[in-house]
């Protein structure tokens, strides 16, 4: 077992995506958080806090024309933390002004705290939770 002051400094570095179409979710991650760090024709990174978010489209036929599907196995959603409810209303903003569709602020039936969900152009699910 990994000794617990080990595990207490360890953070999530970076989140690995594969999608369907770079340019959209490009566009997409750049109204939430702006302009990626890096991009190129088949990848694009984004820094949120501590970790990356990076996004490759690959060359490769397989799989081309299926969405992200959050019941099967693997990836089911990812939440990006917040701290205050006023935090939560800004990102519902910065959503509402963007046109990105999303839940509105919600409680979540099994924490009972608020959140936000919304899906990017591959259909990944989001949440922004408090």
């Amino acid at each position: 077992m990994i000794p617990t002051k080990l595990k207490n400094s360890i953070t999530i570095h970076h989140f690995v995506f594969t999608i369907l179409d770079l340019s959209k979710t490009e566009k997409f991650y750049t109204k939430i958080f702006g302009q990626s760090l890096y991009s190129n024709a088949n990848t694009a990174m984004y820094q949120v806090g501590q970790t990356m978010l990076i996004f490759t489209q690959k060359e490769e036929q397989n799989h081309i024309g299926t969405k992200f599907n959050p019941s099967n196995i693997g990836l089911e959603h990812i939440a990006f933390g917040l701290k205050n409810l006023e935090e939560l209303i800004e990102v519902e903003k910065v959503l509402v002004v963007n046109n990105i569709q999303n839940s509105g602020i919600h409680i979540d039936k099994s924490s009972k705290k608020e959140k936000i969900w919304l899906n990017d152009p591959s259909n990944i699910r989001i949440e922004f939770y408090l």
